[in-house]
C-alpha cells in the first residue's frame, strides 16, 4: 500500500528486530491491501527509497542463517488477524470480516547479496493464506516472489529483476476487490566511464491480467547519465519512452525527460528523487498530453532511535475500470518510528493521494476526481530474539467525486518468526 515498505533503522537490535513485523502491519495482509495505482508495488530498478521485504530479512538476520551450497538461506513464518468493517470498500454497503493469515517465506542468496558490490542473486518467494470468518468466497492465496540478479565484471553491471505478484485485495480505481497477477521483468545496463560519470539502460516489461477489470501490458526503455558531484551528491539525466496496450480501449505511447539526484549528506540524512515532464500521445485523435511528473523519497535521523521518512509522487496511467480515461495521481506518504525501552517501537503513517481523471478519446468526458487519506499507528515487540508481535489501527477514506468515496477501519495484530 502506497507501494513502499519502510526502510529499515540502523544501529539497535530492536529496531532491526522489529522491522520485520513494522513490514507486515504496514502492509496488513494481502486482503488488506489497497492499490491507490496500477501494479506493480515496488520500483524496478529504479531508485528506490525503501527496502523491499527480502531485502530486510537478509540484513536482519546476520550470520545467523541455513547454508546449502553457496546460497544462504532465511527461512521465515508469518501471520496475523485483523478485523476490517469494510472489506469492499463501499460506502452504501458496508460488509466487516475479521480475516485471518499466515505466510510462510523463504528469502536465498548467493555471492555479494548484502552489500551489493559484486556479483549476486537473490531470490524470495511468500505465499499468502488468506480466510475470512463471515465471507468465505474471499478465501484466497496471494503470492509474491523476486527474482534479482547482478553481475559485476569490473566496471560493467548487468542486473536482471523479475516480479510475480497475484493480490486478491481492493483497488482504489475499481472501488472493489479485484484479482490481479503481474508479471514485471526489468534488466539494466550500467558502465562507470570514471570513478565520477556513468551512463544506464535500461527496460522494462509489465504484464497485467486483473479477473473483472481492463488488463494492460506495458513496455518502457531509458538511458541515463549520472554524475558525482561530490562524494554525498549524485546527478543525473536521462528519457524514458513507453507503450501501453490496453485492452478493448485506446493505446498510448509517451515520452518522458528526467533529472535526478541521490543525497547522502551524513548517517542522518539521505535523499533520492527524479522529476521531469512527460508527453503522452493516444492512438485515438485526442490531444496529446503534457504533464509533471516526479519521485522523491528521503530519511531523516534526528536521533539514534528515531527515524521520519517522506515519500512523495506524481504519475499518470490509465483506469482499469472506466473505458478511456486515464488518471494523474499526486501525493505523499510521511512516517515517523520510534524505539523505546529496549524491546519496543512505535510508528505513525499518514499520507495523501489526490487522483485526476481525464479522457483518452475525444468522444469521452472525465469527471471523476477523488481525494484518498489513510493514517496508521503500531506498536511492534520483540518476544525473543526470533519472535516479534505487533498491533495496528489503520484508517483509510476516499471522498469521489463519483460513486467510488468509502471510509474503512482497521485493527490488526501480527506475529512473525525469523528461523
Amino acid at each position: 500500500m502506497q507501494g513502499q515498505d519502510f526502510q529499515r533503522l540502523k544501529g539497535t537490535g530492536i529496531v532491526t528486530t522489529c522491522c520485520c513485523t513494522a513490514l507486515l502491519g504496514g502492509m496488513t495482509s494481502s486482503y488488506g491491501q489497497l492499490i491507490v495505482t496500477n501494479p506493480p508495488g515496488r520500483a524496478v530498478l529504479g531508485l528506490a527509497t525503501f527496502h523491499t521485504d527480502e531485502e530486510a530479512v537478509v540484513e536482519e538476520r546476520g550470520d545467523n542463517i541455513l547454508r546449502y551450497g553457496p546460497w544462504s538461506v532465511f527461512p521465515r513464518l508469518r501471520g496475523g488477524v485483523t478485523y476490517d468493517d469494510n472489506i469492499y470498500i463501499q460506502q452504501n454497503s458496508k460488509h466487516e470480516d475479521v480475516i485471518w493469515t499466515i505466510s510462510p517465506g523463504i528469502a536465498l542468496g548467493a555471492g555479494d547479496y548484502r552489500e551489493r558490490e559484486g556479483s549476486s542473486v537473490l531470490i524470495d518467494y511468500a505465499p499468502r493464506f488468506n480466510i475470512f470468518t463471515l465471507n468465505s468466497r474471499n478465501n484466497a492465496i496471494d503470492h509474491d516472489g523476486r527474482l534479482l540478479a547482478e553481475w559485476r565484471p569490473g566496471k560493467w553491471r548487468l542486473a536482471l529483476e523479475q516480479l510475480y505478484q497475484n493480490y486478491s485485495g481492493p483497488v482504489l480505481d475499481v472501488g472493489n476487490r479485484v484479482n490481479r497477477s503481474v508479471y514485471t521483468t526489468g534488466v539494466s545496463f550500467t558502465y562507470e566511464i570514471s570513478p565520477k560519470t556513468s551512463v544506464e539502460l535500461n527496460g522494462t516489461q509489465i504484464i497485467t491480467d486483473y479477473d473483472v477489470a481492463r488488463s494492460f501490458n506495458e513496455w518502457t526503455i531509458g538511458a541515463f547519465g549520472d554524475y558525482a558531484l561530490t562524494p554525498k551528491i549524485k546527478l543525473g539525466a536521462g528519457v524514458n519512452a513507453g507503450f501501453l496496450d490496453v485492452q478493448n480501449a485506446v493505446n498510448q505511447k509517451y515520452q518522458q525527460g528526467l533529472v535526478r539526484a541521490v543525497y547522502s549528506a551524513t548517517e542522518k540524512v539521505d535523499f533520492r528523487g527524479s522529476a521531469g515532464v512527460e508527453i503522452r500521445e493516444f492512438q485515438s485523435g485526442q490531444s496529446d498530453r503534457l504533464n509533471g511528473v516526479f519521485s522523491i523519497g528521503g530519511t531523516y535521523r534526528p536521533l539514534q532511535f528515531t527515524e521520519v521518512l517522506l515519500d512523495a509522487y506524481r504519475r499518470d496511467q490509465n483506469s482499469i475500470i472506466l473505458t478511456d480515461q486515464n488518471y494523474t495521481t499526486t501525493g505523499f506518504a510521511l512516517g515517523v518510528r520510534q524505539a523505546f525501552l529496549v524491546n519496543y517501537a512505535a510508528s505513525l503513517t499518514g499520507g495523501f493521494d489526490h487522483l485526476n481523471y481525464h479522457p483518452t478519446d475525444p468522444t469521452v468526458t472525465a469527471t471523476r476526481k477523488d481525494d484518498y487519506f489513510f493514517a496508521r499507528a503500531g506498536v511492534d515487540w520483540r518476544a525473543w530474539d526470533r519472535l516479534t508481535a505487533g498491533v495496528s489501527y489503520l484508517y483509510r477514506k476516499n471522498n469521489s467525486s463519483g460513486a467510488f468515496s468509502f471510509d474503512n477501519h482497521q485493527v490488526g495484530l501480527n506475529l512473525a518468526y525469523q528461523f
